[in-house]
């Protein structure tokens, strides 16, 4: 196990980040074999949520993420979406391209690499390049 940690606070219960690639394996596993015609190449593509503003202002509502994409992931920003190759179980993560002011009222930005580490995933992309590696696996 990697010390890496899910925990929604300092008094909540701590979760294996490697719990999320368990899960990825066990969707992949039942796929198979739930759909045995199912081809090489195939993925799982899923959208995360995504943030919602109070009547158009700078106030966010409380963000949830969307419930299947934190199962396989366990991520906990907006924006993302995740993809799963059923075969490999190869995982991609694609996270939103933020400009670098941002870190002036988020603190330091996540790198890809900073996302690959804290998710145990296999590559991290942003999201404006989704199209572009479904499209390449």
């Amino acid at each position: 196990m990697s010390g890496r940690f899910f925990q929604m606070g300092p008094q909540t219960h701590a979760i294996p980040m490697e719990m999320y690639r368990e899960n990825r394996e066990r969707v992949t596993k039942a796929l198979k074999v739930a759909m045995p015609t199912i081809k090489e190449g195939s993925l799982v593509l899923l959208q995360g949520g995504q943030d919602k503003s109070l009547y158009d202002t700078d106030v966010d509502y409380v963000f949830r993420q969307e419930s299947y994409f934190t199962y396989l992931f366990g991520v906990t920003e907006p924006g993302c979406y995740g993809c799963v190759d059923v075969f490999s179980c190869r995982s991609l993560l694609f996270v939103p391209r933020l400009p670098e002011e941002y870190a002036v009222w988020m603190g330091r930005l996540f790198t890809k690499e900073d996302f690959k580490v804290k998710y145990q995933v296999d590559e991290v992309h942003y999201v404006d390049e989704v199209s572009f590696f479904i499209a390449t696996i």
